[in-house]
């Protein structure tokens, strides 16, 4: 959506009411009938069908007439619904402009008592087949749609980033609606965009947040030079969606790999040599 703020100023609390209706109704079907959007939403027939209509016009509501007539919500209006109840709660005040787009997500700057960052979820957008495969949140949901992809992985994040912060420098959580986290703004740059001065010394800084997140029992399992994020002086460690409980089987093995893109990104762009061992034996204390 090319202007969030501007659609979200464009409906009335009766517009909401519906779609939230769609939206809850979405958790037990793929296409809602009308009546669960009237008894959810508590707007008569009439004036659900009415809304409904002028939704489907903005293509915020997508609708199909068999086997039965039945409504959608893709994740335009579902980033619509989870701003009204970030509003609501204000928790948000302003919303800024667009500043991140990635395959899982994407990010706006906003305004609350403080500068912000809204993270929309976007988990079930591509592969959902995929998703469920690297997401360890879904491993026990036997049927998922999108709509509830995306929601789990914000809480994930949100409960993850919970249990870090702050003895790992990570954004700070503010906020969870639906599949929307708010997070404290960073001023800084991503490491791959920048040329450090002093390289070793990041790369030692980095071990030393992974090695503070092993120690409270959490494993990032998709670092990169792409969410290790520089400001001033500090490293902050970003985007924990895919993040594993050390319990889990594969918790070596993902910190092992984590730990392989960070000494071989600083070796192909700074020349410094590092051994995984090396690596491995300062994150899990055994040097």
């Amino acid at each position: 959506m090319k202007n969030l703020a501007r659609a979200f100023l464009d409906l009335d609390k009766r517009d909401f009411a519906v779609l939230r209706g769609v939206e809850k109704g979405m958790r037990r079907h793929d296409w809602v009938p009308l009546d669960n959007v009237v008894r959810i939403s508590g707007l008569t027939h009439k004036a659900a069908e009415r809304r409904l209509r002028t939704l489907a016009e903005k293509k915020l509501v997508y609708w199909t007439p068999d086997p039965y007539v039945g409504y959608q919500i893709g994740f335009n209006a579902y980033d619509l619904v989870a701003l009204g109840t970030l509003v609501d709660r204000d928790i948000v005040r302003n919303l800024g402009d667009l500043i991140g787009v990635g395959k899982e997500s994407v990010v706006y700057e906003a305004l609350g008592d403080e500068p912000l960052v809204i993270k929309f979820h976007r988990e079930g957008m591509t592969s959902f087949k995929h998703v469920r495969r690297v997401r360890d949140h879904l491993k026990d949901v036997p049927r998922c749609a999108w709509i509830l992809a995306a929601r789990l992985a914000a809480r994930k994040e949100f409960q993850v980033l919970s249990g870090l912060y702050p003895i790992v420098t990570v954004p700070r959580p503010v906020g969870l609606s639906h599949h929307a986290l708010v997070l404290e703004r960073l001023n800084g740059v991503e490491l791959y965009k920048i040329d450090l001065l002093n390289p070793k010394e990041c790369l030692d800084i980095v071990l030393e947040e992974v090695a503070s997140a092993w120690r409270l029992g959490f494993v990032h399992a998709d670092l990169s030079e792409y969410n290790v994020f520089i400001r001033d002086d500090q490293v902050v460690i970003i985007d924990w969606p895919q993040a594993v409980h050390r319990s889990h089987p594969r918790a070596r093995e993902l910190l092992e790999r984590d730990l392989a893109n960070l000494i071989n990104y600083f070796k192909r762009s700074y020349r410094i040599d590092m051994t995984l061992e090396d690596a491995l034996g300062t994150v899990m204390g055994n040097k």
